[in-house]
């Protein structure tokens, strides 16, 4: 059995309470990266992730962790994203690590997509 990673993100849209849009977000994020990559929490090594300094409400870690019980054991470590001019806002990236056969195929979720424009006419977008 390998190690494989594969990342993907997410951006809030602006309406609604910011919790629990986050909470919503990672609950459909880790859906789709779960289902696509054929990966369980009992599977994942670690998971990282970064979250926008526009994002205050909640930890996107923690925001999993309550869409998502079954990830409670998981070891989750979340940090702020850089603050770079023109970046994209309300958007949390992750980075998942789990023991599986590769190679993963990434999640760019809503206006997110538009990071990995690469990936439109593929699988990921």
């Amino acid at each position: 059995m390998y190690i494989t990673a594969v990342r993907g993100a997410i951006a809030l849209n602006e309406s609604g309470e910011e919790a629990s849009l986050m909470v919503r977000a990672m609950g459909e994020l880790f859906d789709s990266l779960a289902l696509t990559n054929n990966f369980t929490p009992d599977d994942i090594v670690s998971i990282q992730f970064t979250q926008t300094s526009d994002l205050k409400k909640m930890n996107a870690a923690a925001a999993l962790r309550v869409a998502r019980p079954e990830y409670g054991g998981t070891a989750l470590f979340c940090s702020q994203e850089p603050d770079v001019e023109d970046s994209l806002p309300r958007t949390i990236r992750v980075l998942v690590t789990w023991r599986g056969d590769g190679p993963g195929t990434p999640i760019y979720s809503g206006a997110a997509a538009a990071l990995r424009p690469d990936l439109r006419s593929g699988n990921g977008a």
